[in-house]
């Protein structure tokens, strides 16, 4: 078969859950004689030379590509982000010449690359992988400034989804989460993960834990921070008792206003805590973030929501005791107490527990419990196999052929191209000249001042 991946991310350019997830699998597709092109569709993220990896093309679509459609989307011009993601998509779709060549295409739902290969009656069959949508981010960790982009992109992804040729999950909680949505099948297929080499540690009693994750809404610091205080407000159970360390990889994020972080907010709300008990590394690259996944004592993910977490999967591949939030899609992965150790989502309490009965295991019961998480990404996430699982869909895809619903006038037209129909912020009209005014002199003063 030849494969096109129409993606946001793929190494060495990122170290993402989306690149991650395709590099540990394409390179077995074109072991199976595959031919596999992944071109990179980011709105955001700089052009590169094409190259070739393992037998794999990885190209990107062009800025100036991406420059040439946003006149297209205008529509859209009080969303900017909105207009670059779908200018993005369409560009992508130039690019591969809408499928012509291909068998098959591969999106995911982050970033909208799907949109023209639904609608498009063209089109080679398309499988939408479901990562973690825009949609789905949005409702999570809402934005004060993009509420009305997140209600209008829910639609669109729903609408597109709907007609799908197949959607595909990489957690069970995803599949039924857009199996509910969409009234449609959804397929859950597990990732794949390459075991990696690892050094016998010796653990030093479960006092220092890493975390792996941008520092953001729904990945549970907040949650984090009272569990911890939930530690330095209850008795000594002893004498030499000293409070649990943690250390936080990945970026900071902005926190409802636009003028907030979240690192901010959590330092002034937690101060002894933030920056102190669980101390930040800020964004590493990738070699380094393995360091210190394979030098900690064991793994938390606390996120509220997750569609699955790679952080989790590789603390299990480097024979990590592993605390994974029940919300967090790997947490399937996981038998309480055997390989890891589950608690409830957005429950501080129950992540304190959780703290708690790792403290009290002996280091061989950590350590049995590192090695049985070992054992199961080596049993449930075998790349070679995964990649045949795959294969064997598309090949299933491709006997089906495409949905047989088609998408109705009104949906491609408002997520196609066409010329503008005025000026793009012409509804600004509509609104007070004085709200306008005040709000239009408030932003220039925060401009000045910053």
């Amino acid at each position: 078969m030849k494969l096109l991946y129409v993606i946001p991310e793929y190494p060495p350019q990122s170290g993402g859950g989306i690149g991650t997830f395709y590099s540990q699998f394409l390179p077995e597709i074109v072991e199976l004689g595959h031919q596999v092109t992944v071109l990179i569709a980011n709105p955001f993220a700089a052009e590169f030379d094409s190259f070739s990896d393992g037998g794999l093309r990885v190209a990107s679509v062009s800025q100036a590509a991406i420059a040439g459609y946003l006149p297209k989307f205008d529509h859209y011009g009080a969303m900017p982000e909105l207009q670059r993601v779908l200018a993005t998509a369409w560009a992508a779709w130039d690019w591969g010449q809408g499928g012509q060549g291909f068998d098959l295409v591969e999106t995911t739902d982050w970033g909208l690359p799907f949109v023209p290969w639904i609608l498009r009656d063209e089109s080679p069959p398309t499988l939408v992988q479901l990562h973690g949508s825009m949609g789905q981010i949005d409702a999570h960790d809402p934005q004060i400034d993009k509420q009305v982009q997140g209600n209008l992109v829910r639609f669109m992804e729903i609408g597109c989804f709907a007609l799908a040729d197949a959607l595909q999950a990489n957690s069970p909680s995803n599949a039924h989460y857009w199996a509910d949505l969409t009234g449609r099948s959804v397929d859950y297929l597990p990732p794949a993960f390459r075991l990696p080499q690892t050094h016998g540690q010796v653990f030093s009693g479960g006092k220092g834990g890493l975390v792996v994750g941008r520092i953001q809404q729904w990945k549970g610091p907040e949650i984090l921070c009272q569990a911890l205080a939930l530690e330095a407000s209850a008795p000594k159970a002893r004498s030499d008792h000293s409070p649990m360390q943690l250390q936080w990889i990945g970026r900071d994020t902005v926190f409802k206003q636009l003028d907030h972080s979240l690192s901010d907010y959590l330092r002034q709300r937690y101060p002894q805590i933030w920056s102190q008990q669980v101390q930040l590394l800020g964004a590493l690259p990738t070699q380094r973030t393995r360091q210190y996944q394979q030098q900690a004592d064991f793994i938390l993910v606390p996120s509220q929501w997750d569609v699955l977490n790679f952080a989790a999967i590789e603390g299990m591949a480097y024979g990590k005791p592993v605390l994974c939030s029940e919300g967090a899609g790997a947490a399937h992965l996981i038998e309480d107490g055997i390989n890891g150790i589950r608690f409830a989502a957005e429950d501080p309490q129950a992540l304190r527990e959780a703290l708690d009965r790792l403290e009290a295991l002996t280091s061989a019961q950590r350590q049995q419990m590192g090695a049985a998480a070992r054992n199961t990404v080596r049993d449930r996430l075998n790349p070679r196999r995964v990649a045949q699982d795959r294969v064997q869909v598309y090949a299933e895809i491709l006997q089906q052929g495409r949905w047989p619903l088609r998408p109705h006038d009104w949906l491609c037209k408002a997520l196609s191209p066409h010329p503008s129909e005025g000026h793009p912020l012409a509804f600004l009209d509509y609104l007070p000249l004085k709200q306008l005014g005040r709000y239009v002199m408030q932003r220039s003063l925060q401009k000045l001042t910053r």
